[in-house]
């Protein structure tokens, strides 16, 4: 029976928080916008690019915001880093013998550059990001993509994730979720009541056994 595990990137994995919101801080600076308040970046968090800007700057042109952030990004990859044991855990769950999938609202050339600075691409057995669906997290598209190409079925599968988008998606596709509290939303993500919680990256090796 094949068993998977799909795993959200940015703060999940990857600290990401300076790469994205240096991007941010950049951007709003570059167009003279203000900077979003917390609710909405909370509102967009881990949204498409896009569709971020649409949400937390509501008043200004998101297609210039989001090619200045994407812009800026490019030039910063040495913002990401890896969390802490995040390396070693990818290695000791495909021992386990679990396929594992990167299923990401983040652009794919951005998406997969990341995994290989990062040195955590050969993990994975399948990448589903932005521009391979239609209907981006918290719809079920992503992982119900990453499953059909692993063959694995969602009662077969775990979501692994640190934001509402996640956990959502995971109950729309019928597979099991995992919330992690180092990630952007921190502790708040045990409101969207995920199957599991952990507060550390190894803690999903108790999970999967």
């Amino acid at each position: 029976m094949k068993k998977a595990v799909l795993f959200d990137i940015d703060g999940t994995l990857l600290d990401a928080w300076n790469f994205i919101f240096d991007a941010v801080k950049h951007t709003v600076s570059e167009h003279g916008q203000p900077y979003p308040s917390v609710k909405l970046i909370r509102k967009a968090l881990g949204k498409p690019l896009l569709e971020f800007y649409t949400i937390a700057l509501p008043a200004a042109d998101p297609e210039m915001l989001a090619k200045t952030h994407h812009q800026f990004q490019q030039q910063n990859f040495s913002l990401i880093k890896l969390f802490p044991k995040a390396k070693s855990t990818l290695k000791r769950i495909k021992d386990k013998g679990f396929l594992l999938a990167a299923v990401s609202n983040r652009s794919r050339g951005s998406l997969i550059r990341s995994l290989k600075l990062t040195g955590i691409f050969k993990y994975f057995d399948v990448i589903v990001s932005a521009e391979d669906v239609v209907n981006p997290k918290p719809h079920q598209e992503h992982l119900l993509t990453a499953l059909k190409h692993l063959k694995v079925k969602p009662m077969n599968a775990f979501i692994i994730g640190d934001t509402d988008k996640d956990i959502l998606a995971g109950k729309n596709a019928g597979v099991k979720t995992i919330g992690v509290t180092y990630g952007f939303l921190g502790e708040e993500i045990k409101k969207y009541e995920p199957d599991f919680v952990i507060d550390d990256i190894e803690g999903i090796l108790d999970i999967v056994k």
